[in-house]
């Protein structure tokens, strides 16, 4: 039987998931997949990456993430610096839920104990800013800062359109607010003004499942797109090609895919940065992937990240 680490962020979600934690818990005892399970709630800031970066190697047999993307994070980023190579289950908790969303990850206690029961994992990549690691995305410019200046009231009451308002409220005012850039990579090389700008891991974004439709979790590479200013005239058709997810094709969109890229503010304005919707800081970027770096429980039914 296995052994358990549960890390818990007790303010994600919906007021009754804990009650559902504790099913899982109970059923994974009682039918004798797991024996003995340790709890960590979390409090603030850290308290997840804290729980983890500790741990020896294989003192537990898996690592469960339970919370939002910051605190899936904050696991993920504590297990990969630690080095223990112990295996993280995921249980989303939070209102976007971008990273499990991707992998297809259980969403009823059911689905999470045959996961387990099961036990199939494998190993993915996660990305490095400026030394910080980041599961799924860094990004910059238009409403990318919509994910930390909504308030946890808005998110438990309203969810998903708790960022919808915010989004309708901020989007017309950064529309025509360019910022030039210096990009350094392998694949690209230059200057540009710009609207925005996502370093992604996974297809996944803010809810959008094709934001990077090339993307993998375990194929070495990290996706770029750069949004650049566009005319109003232009507006219609980029959002139309957005909702029919073929918007790398846009002219206004640059699209690449990369292990090691730079991004560097020319001028003096502030260019604040999110990464797995907590704000980080400021540019300048140094982003690269981290190929294979954690390995996850995944349920026998995904076959998203099969790439080898």
């Amino acid at each position: 039987m296995l052994k358990s680490l549960f890390v818990i962020n007790p303010s994600s979600g919906r007021q009754n998931f804990l009650e559902t934690i504790e099913k899982i818990i109970s059923r994974l005892i009682m039918e004798q997949i797991v024996n003995h399970v340790d709890v960590v709630y979390t409090k603030q800031q850290n308290d997840a990456r804290n729980a983890v970066i500790n741990l020896k190697n294989k003192e537990y047999d898996f690592i469960t993430a339970i919370g939002g993307d910051g605190t899936i994070n904050e696991v993920i980023s504590g297990v990969a610096d630690c080095g223990c190579e112990i295996p993280i289950a995921i249980i989303s908790a939070g209102t976007v839920n971008d990273f499990a969303n991707y992998l297809n990850l259980p969403a009823t206690v059911n689905e999470f104990c045959e996961m387990i029961k099961n036990f199939r994992t494998k190993r993915i990549d996660v990305g490095r800013i400026n030394g910080k690691i980041f599961m799924n995305v860094v990004a910059g410019g238009l409403a990318t800062d919509i994910g930390y200046n909504v308030s946890k009231e808005m998110k438990a009451i309203f969810g998903k359109a708790a960022y919808y308002v915010e989004g309708m409220k901020e989007i017309p005012k950064q529309l025509f607010n360019p910022f030039k850039l210096h990009i350094e990579s392998e694949e690209y090389t230059g200057s540009n003004e710009y609207l925005l700008f996502m370093v992604m891991n996974s297809q996944s974004v803010g809810g959008y499942k094709q934001a990077a439709p090339l993307a993998s979790v375990s194929d070495g590479e990290l996706d770029v797109l750069l949004l650049k200013k566009v005319e109003f005239l232009e507006i219609t058709d980029l959002i139309i090609k957005i909702l029919r997810g073929d918007h790398i094709s846009h002219p206004a969109v640059q699209y690449f895919q990369t292990k090691h890229i730079k991004i560097i503010p020319e001028g003096d304005e502030k260019i604040s940065v999110d990464y797995d919707g907590e704000y980080y800081g400021n540019l300048p970027a140094d982003i690269e992937v981290l190929e294979g770096k954690v390995e996850v429980v995944i349920p026998p039914s995904t076959n998203i990240i099969t790439e080898e």
